[in-house]
């Protein structure tokens, strides 16, 4: 009986451990998107240096699971794929790259937050 016991408690504590541990890798970025910064990653294609990164956007029952690609050398920024659950429906969505400099409210935001990781990533790098 006590070995079960020791077993669930240890079985119990690696999941909490687990959670906390995934917990930690996800940022609140504001009330409704929460980034996953172990996606967070920057490159090079084709000379330029890209930022891609996933966030999770809830708005009442819908959720939005995106993947955004900001390239910060063309100043360009895209939601290259989106994945929309509601209780009914689930659908995909992409978005070619909008300009930062020309694009609306809602482009320039996501540009806001794409600097916000990009800033994040770089000074974990630092950190390295």
């Amino acid at each position: 009986m006590n070995l079960k016991k020791m077993l669930l408690a240890l079985g119990f504590s690696l999941v909490l451990s687990a959670s906390v541990f995934a917990a930690d890798n996800m940022w609140q970025y504001n009330q409704y998107t929460s980034i996953d910064m172990n996606s967070a990653k920057l490159y090079y294609d084709m000379g330029r240096q890209i930022l891609s990164f996933n966030t999770v956007e809830q708005s009442g029952e819908t959720t939005d699971y995106c993947t955004y690609v900001y390239n910060i050398d063309d100043q360009t920024i895209q939601l290259k794929k989106m994945i929309t659950k509601t209780k009914k429906h689930k659908y995909k969505s992409s978005f070619y790259p909008e300009s930062i400099k020309d694009g609306n409210a809602v482009i320039k935001a996501r540009a806001r937050m794409a600097n916000d990781v990009l800033a994040k990533v770089k000074e974990k790098d630092e950190k390295k």
